[in-house]
């Protein structure tokens, strides 16, 4: 089970949309799965996270997609995807996986 909080709230699904929020006052649940070295982040609905060509992070993946956690001091990590960019949440709300270095926004509470 994984519930994530960063700085500007909680991350959900995005209504209406396959991308997800990261500034939300409600949580989603998520399964967190361990295979050959890598994570893989599932919802409730058995579809799978992934980061699109565009850098927004999707829900609807059919397939896992590599994610490596990184544990950090009091109870927060850091996300990479596989293109060993961070997820981060924008200022606009949006959950992406295009951040270059580890910023505040880039730090989850677990």
């Amino acid at each position: 089970m994984l519930i994530l909080r960063g700085n500007n709230g909680f991350i959900c699904h995005h209504r209406n949309s396959n991308t997800l929020d990261a500034s939300r006052s409600v949580y989603d649940i998520f399964t967190l799965q361990y295979s050959n070295g890598a994570y893989h982040i599932k919802g409730a609905d058995g579809r799978y996270w992934y980061v699109s060509s565009a850098g927004l992070v999707c829900s609807d993946g059919e397939s896992p997609e590599d994610f490596t956690l990184e544990l950090l001091e009091r109870g927060r990590l850091a996300i990479r995807g596989k293109n060993g960019k961070y997820l981060h949440g924008d200022q606009g709300g949006m959950l992406k996986g295009d951040g270059l270095s580890l910023c505040s926004s880039a730090l989850w509470e677990y």
